[in-house]
């Protein structure tokens, strides 16, 4: 299985990576992305890939962290990925966030469009996340039309769905598909094809059902697994293939090919 967001620089996987990353293995994880939310991060999430065989990691401007960002990131960030770094593979965490005080959307999408043409001069994937954006987002979108990548928790409807991966978009399918009450995402999921969709925790946060209230873990990812293979209805094992290998082709993973992939 392969994690394809999971914030791995933040406790309580910080604390002790090790460990975590040991736990996730036991639990048949063979590969981790951790993308990052602000500069000051990218250091962090560069050393535990480069100390962690199954660590992947990602750099990027998350639009949560706005407040944060400063002039001068996007010069760093060229900076960063013209050093070719190794276990690098995408850019993000970026996107437009319009639910957030003080969004100031204009200068968002700003900083958005200068982390695509990032990624699309180091020809590197996206992750993206969009809350209470999306027209936005398809809009920017449409401008870069070599620029593919990841929509990050993706709880949208069918249509949502299609308008991202017709643009050569993979779906982030996390936690919400755990829980009963997300009609309008599970019944999207029925519809939409496994060929264009990723398993992620979003570790520590976005947590499975059962568990809320705690810290949301790789390991859970198998349950994301489950309950997609049960909305599809087709076996967990084949389930855990397909996004394994899209996972690999989309992020250029080398991980080994395991029997429980």
């Amino acid at each position: 299985m392969i994690d394809t967001h999971c914030h791995f620089d933040f406790p309580p996987f910080s604390d002790d990576p090790a460990y975590w990353v040991s736990r996730s293995v036991d639990a048949g994880l063979t590969s981790i992305i951790v993308p990052s939310v602000t500069a000051d991060r990218w250091p962090s999430v560069q050393s535990l890939s480069t100390s962690h065989s199954p660590l992947y990691f990602a750099v990027g401007l998350h639009p949560v962290w706005s407040s944060s960002h400063k002039e001068g990131d996007i010069a760093a960030l060229e900076a960063f990925l013209a050093t070719s770094p190794e276990k690098c593979v995408a850019v993000g965490e970026c996107g437009l966030d319009f639910m957030i005080d003080d969004a100031n959307p204009q200068a968002q999408i700003d900083i958005l469009k200068q982390q695509l043409t990032l990624a699309e001069t180091f020809q590197l994937p996206v992750i993206l996340h969009c809350r209470k954006a999306h027209n936005e987002l398809l809009q920017v979108l449409n401008g870069f039309p070599n620029v593919k990548g990841v929509l990050h928790a993706f709880s949208g409807s069918k249509e949502m769905g299609l308008n991202y991966i017709k643009r050569g978009f993979l779906l982030g399918i996390g936690g919400t598909i755990t829980y009963e009450r997300a009609n309008k995402t599970r019944n999207a999921i029925l519809e939409l094809p496994l060929s264009a969709m990723v398993l992620e925790t979003d570790a520590p946060d976005m947590p499975v059902s059962g568990y809320q209230g705690e810290p949301n873990l790789p390991e859970r990812l198998l349950l994301i697994a489950e309950a997609l293979s049960g909305l599809k209805g087709s076996n967990v094992g084949e389930v855990i293939q397909a996004t394994s290998q899209n996972a690999r082709r989309l992020f250029s993973l080398n991980s080994e090919i395991s029997s429980f992939a």
